[in-house]
């Protein structure tokens, strides 16, 4: 069968997707991918045909991306001349359900997020609406919004009024806030993350007491942060790994012999060696660690990270930290607290065991070859 996969070019999108995509292969299916060039490496290891934007130059900066990835998707994937029996797209891209009704064939929609309804719309932080707000306007103008074919541009609505046959939502079932609004048309699974290639050698022998891996995600740097954390953690009894992101790790001064800095490191391996994780609550940084059963300190900045910090106290999985402003004594005695508490321990270790067993994977992908069949059959007809 001939599957179409349209994503957006951000890793917290596009990588929870890989996996399906690689899977569909694997049963024989032909996938083809839609998404930005810099994609292009890490979808082909998929086995699925990529098929990079139209008029989406590699030059663009992150405001350029924003202001244009939404377009160059819809068009491109509208441009296809390829038939195909189903779509499948990410929830941020909202008007991929609207791609699968203008080509006649269903649609799957993954979450690379804990799900939205009515209900967790009403529940979010007022910080997460506005945010959704803010993106709303920066992703699809208006102008774009009535080219393409649609009223206006809204995020919020495009989201909740958005019914496809089939939600793959890449959260465990436990951590879905309100899950009893979601019907079963909703799967949740977890599936595991592929380690990343890296020449680092990470000195695990030589690292003593408690391993604390303080990491902001992939977008997020902060000079003012990392040295805080230098400073509130340095000469302690314990041993860090500190992510610098885009902050070479040379820039920050002395850094004392039980913090390893690094501007990238092969998180999950990192992961498998942690004892407490200081986390951003980006969704693939948290699905990472109760994969791996790793406690948290949660400090967020905007959208779902919000809510996932909420759901990490709410489940006794780790503690909560103020983001900026950053104090590193609250930053160090919560770490303290995290891996001397053995109830958030045996929390996430039960919550590990759930991750890594409530959906079937072979009874996903035939959900979605059903759906493929009733597309072939109607065609024929």
């Amino acid at each position: 069968m001939k599957i179409l996969m349209v994503n957006l070019p951000y890793s917290g999108h596009t990588n929870p997707t890989l996996p399906l995509a690689k899977a569909l292969v694997g049963r024989g299916h032909r996938v083809t991918y839609v998404n930005a060039e810099s994609f292009r490496r890490r979808i082909g290891e998929t086995g699925a045909d990529f098929i990079p934007y139209v008029d989406f130059p590699e030059s663009l900066g992150d405001e350029q991306i924003k202001r244009k990835c939404f377009r160059a998707a819809f068009d491109t994937a509208m441009s296809l001349p390829d038939s195909y029996d189903l779509l499948i797209y990410e929830m941020f891209f909202y008007p991929g359900i609207e791609i699968a009704r203008r080509r006649g064939i269903p649609c799957v929609r993954q979450w690379s997020q804990p799900a939205w309804s009515g209900e967790t719309w009403r529940r979010a932080p007022a910080l997460f609406k506005i945010s959704a707000k803010l993106i709303d306007r920066q992703v699809l103008t208006d102008t774009d919004a009535r080219s393409m074919g649609f009223a206006r541009s809204d995020l919020r609505r495009g989201i909740l009024d958005s019914r496809p046959e089939l939600n793959l939502v890449y959260v465990p079932e436990a951590f879905q806030d309100c899950r009893g609004s979601f019907d079963d048309s909703y799967l949740f699974l977890v599936p595991p993350a592929a380690p990343s290639a890296s020449d680092r050698e990470i000195p695990w022998d030589r690292m003593n007491g408690p391993v604390v891996y303080i990491s902001l995600g992939s977008i997020i740097s902060n000079r003012g942060f990392c040295k805080e954390c230098i400073r509130a953690f340095g000469g302690k009894p314990l041993s860090v790994i500190l992510n610098t992101g885009k902050i070479r790790p040379e820039t920050l001064g002395r850094i004392p012999g039980n913090i390893y800095a690094c501007s990238f490191v092969p998180q999950i391996e990192v992961l498998r060696h942690t004892d407490v994780f200081l986390t951003h609550c980006g969704m693939n940084s948290v699905n990472e660690a109760l994969y791996e059963g790793v406690p948290m300190v949660a400090m967020p900045f905007v959208n779902d990270q919000i809510t996932n910090a909420r759901r990490i106290t709410e489940l006794g999985l780790g503690k909560r930290v103020r983001s900026f402003p950053s104090r590193g004594k609250e930053l160090y005695r919560a770490v303290c607290e995290v891996a001397g508490d053995g109830e958030i321990k045996r929390n996430v270790l039960a919550m590990r065991d759930a991750v890594r067993t409530q959906t079937d994977p072979d009874a996903v992908i035939a959900r979605i070859e059903a759906l493929c069949a009733v597309s072939r059959e109607k065609s024929v007809r």
